[in-house]
C-alpha cells in the first residue's frame, strides 16, 4: 500500500499516511491521524529511501470533495466561537493561560492550542469546557512546539505528553498524561495579549513558508 507525506492541522504537522489509492502533490484528502479525522494536503509519495520501520502516522480515507471543504470551513468558524468561549472561561477561573487557536475535527473533537506564562492546572477548566460543549476537548501545549519551524513527520516533541505527536493531541477532558495536568509549560511572555500577538505573527510566517514550499526531491 503506498504511503504519502501529508500536511495537516493548523500547526502544519507532517505525517506519513497510507492510502488505498494513488494521489498527487496538492491533492486534498480526508485523513485519520492520532488527532482524529481531518483534512490535509498531499506533499509527495514516500520514497523508498525515506521508508522506515516505524508504523504509519495514520491513513488517508478518501479524496476531499467540495462538501468536505465546505464542512471544513464551517467547522473552522465554529472552532473560532469555541476559542472565544474557552478564553473567557480561562479568565473566569483566573488561570495564567491563554488559548491562541482552536481546531474542530470531522469526528467532533475540539483541540485547543494553549500556552501558560506561569505553572497552572487546567484540568478542571478542560473538564468544564468538555461538559459545556458536549464534546471531547483536547489540549495542545504550544509551548512545547518548535517555534522556528513546522513540526515534521508527526513526531512528538519528546516529552510524550505535549500532544503534537502521532499518538494524540493532548487528552480528552485533560486525562492522565495531558499537558493540562499538574502544570502547564512556562512561556517567555507575561500576558495573554503578548502571547496572542506572538502566535499571530508565527502563524503568518508558517503560512508564508507553506506557500513557497517545494516538492521533496
Amino acid at each position: 500500500m503506498p504511503a504519502y507525506w501529508v500536511q495537516y492541522g493548523r500547526c502544519g504537522f507532517v505525517g506519513r499516511l497510507t492510502s488505498a489509492v494513488a494521489l498527487a502533490r496538492g491533492d486534498r484528502v480526508v485523513l485519520r491521524s492520532g488527532r482524529g479525522v481531518e483534512i490535509g494536503s498531499i506533499l509527495c509519495e514516500v520514497r523508498e529511501r525515506f521508508a522506515t520501520p516505524w508504523a504509519a502516522d495514520g491513513e488517508i480515507l478518501r479524496r476531499a470533495d467540495s462538501a468536505d471543504e465546505t464542512h471544513h470551513d464551517q467547522l473552522a468558524k465554529r472552532a473560532s466561537e469555541r476559542l472565544a468561549q474557552a478564553n473567557a472561561a480561562a479568565e473566569h477561573h483566573q488561570l495564567p493561560l491563554t488559548f491562541v487557536d482552536a481546531e474542530w475535527t470531522f469526528d467532533d473533537q475540539l483541540i485547543l492550542h494553549g500556552l501558560a506564562w506561569q505553572p497552572c492546572d487546567a484540568t478542571a477548566l478542560l473538564e468544564e469546557l468538555g461538559t459545556q460543549f458536549a464534546m471531547p476537548v483536547r489540549f495542545l501545549d504550544v509551548a512545547r512546539l518548535p517555534r522556528e519551524e513546522t513540526p515534521q513527520a508527526g513526531r512528538s516533541c519528546g516529552s510524550g505528553s505535549c500532544g503534537c505527536g502521532r499518538s494524540s493531541c493532548g487528552s480528552s477532558s485533560a486525562g492522565p498524561g495531558s499537558c493540562a495536568t499538574s502544570s502547564c509549560s512556562r512561556g517567555p511572555a507575561t500576558s495573554a495579549a503578548e502571547l496572542t500577538t506572538y502566535f499571530a505573527h508565527l502563524r503568518q510566517q508558517m503560512e508564508a513558508a507553506a506557500r513557497s514550499r517545494r516538492p521533496l526531491a
